[in-house]
């Protein structure tokens, strides 16, 4: 048996050695060279005995040099330090820089094998969630990565598929690309990074969006509009649904899985189409017969696909929202996406007060007003801010209906 070897046997029998070499390889490892000491203040008296006679005295602390230099006053002079830690731990001794700098190393080359094979992953590579997953689980990266491959290899898909039945194809698995999922996340992150336009994946809808760009739908019968008196044609000619609706002054909740099939949509009387956030004041002024769509409180996917259908045949489009900073954010989004085919309808400081603000704002409520920039609600935003309280489309029911008589 070597000199080393034997001396690694030898403290390893030694029980009272345990705790001080576990001390001594943590502080190579920290400074990356023998050198420090290990204060022996919190070890018991048997440990400290064992360590008082390898050194022919009582000692407080141990300095590394000086362990070093007293194993050359022994049978096995000869032996470094950290010769003889790697024996009796039986691993290479690393110093923590040295660590890091290795797993920065391999992380790199993971990452560039991956991002060779796979070309967009270099652009979703840097993302939290991916640095994350890698710490947790490379193996399932690296299989998440290549079902998120092979799926895209599919797209875009020449009609619309749900995501459920899309995921069952590729992945044998209808969950397997839920936007909960590793795998979910990464074809967002890859198409968000591949897909002409801008999208922006904190966005329900806007996810939406960029999924039906490549032919999928994650949900096409909960995800609906409501419109009443809008007439719609498909490749056949008029929709009947439509037709019969307008006919009779009934609401429509028309699923995205119909909308998707129009080519076009105008107003049945008029020009004009009212756009309003509520459901109880889209009830109200449907008593008008005038053209009408509710977003309920949130611009989801079926109502902005028809919207665009009306917007394209020449109608104007007229939307009244709450005074609220989530209105005033939908009011803002219709006019990015629509631009002068939309106009504002009763968001003056006059409907503000006529509208009876007394609502008050929470401070992470108000602080959503900073996002909203569009020149015309700068007023009405400024007002909300100072007053700090909320008012509702409700109270305007009058001034709403008579514009529409009007």
């Amino acid at each position: 048996m070597s000199t080393v070897k034997e001396a690694a046997a030898f403290f390893r029998s030694e029980q009272g050695f345990k705790r001080l070499f576990v001390e001594m390889k943590r502080k190579y490892e920290s400074l990356g060279r023998v050198g420090g000491a290990v204060s022996l203040q919190s070890f018991s008296k048997e440990e400290r005995e064992s360590i008082a006679a390898f050194f022919g005295k009582d000692v407080s602390r141990v300095f590394l040099s000086d362990f070093e230099k007293q194993l050359g006053q022994t049978r096995f002079a000869g032996v470094g330090l950290v010769e003889l830690l790697e024996h009796y731990f039986g691993v290479p001794l690393m110093s923590n820089k040295e660590r890091r700098q290795a797993e920065a190393e391999e992380r790199e080359r993971f990452f560039a094998r991956l991002a060779e094979e796979h070309h967009w992953f270099a652009a979703v590579r840097g993302q939290r969630f991916v640095q994350t997953a890698y710490e947790a689980d490379r193996g399932g990266l690296e299989a998440a990565v290549r079902l998120v491959g092979a799926a895209l290899c599919r797209l875009p898909l020449s009609s619309y598929m749900r995501l459920p039945l899309f995921a069952q194809q590729v992945a044998s698995d209808p969950h397997a690309f839920d936007l909960s999922t590793l795998p979910g996340r990464l074809l967002l992150s890859a198409l968000q990074a591949t897909t002409p336009g801008q999208w922006d994946v904190a966005s329900v809808e806007s996810v939406n969006e960029l999924l039906q760009s490549v032919g999928l739908l994650r949900e096409d019968i909960l995800n609906f509009v409501t419109c009443a008196n809008i007439l719609a044609e498909t490749e056949g000619g008029p929709h009947p649904v439509f037709s019969a609706a307008s006919e009779t002054n009934t609401a429509l909740n028309m699923p995205l899985r119909d909308v998707l099939s129009l080519v076009g949509a105008h107003p049945a009387r008029g020009k004009t189409v009212y756009i309003v956030e509520n459901a109880g004041v889209f009830s109200t002024l449907l008593d008008t017969r005038a053209p009408l769509v509710s977003t309920n409180g949130q611009m989801n996917l079926a109502t902005m696909k028809l919207l665009d259908l009306l917007a394209a045949s020449g109608a104007k489009l007229y939307y009244s929202g709450d005074f609220d900073p989530e209105g005033l954010a939908m009011a803002e989004r219709l006019l990015e996406r629509y631009g002068q085919a939309v106009t504002l309808w009763r968001f003056s400081l006059d409907d503000y007060a006529a509208a009876n603000p007394v609502v008050e704002l929470t401070p992470e409520r108000l602080a959503k007003l900073a996002s909203v920039t569009s020149e015309p609600l700068r007023p009405v935003k400024e007002a909300i801010g100072r007053k700090k309280k909320a008012g509702y489309q409700e109270a305007i029911i009058g001034r709403l209906t008579g514009d529409i008589n009007g």
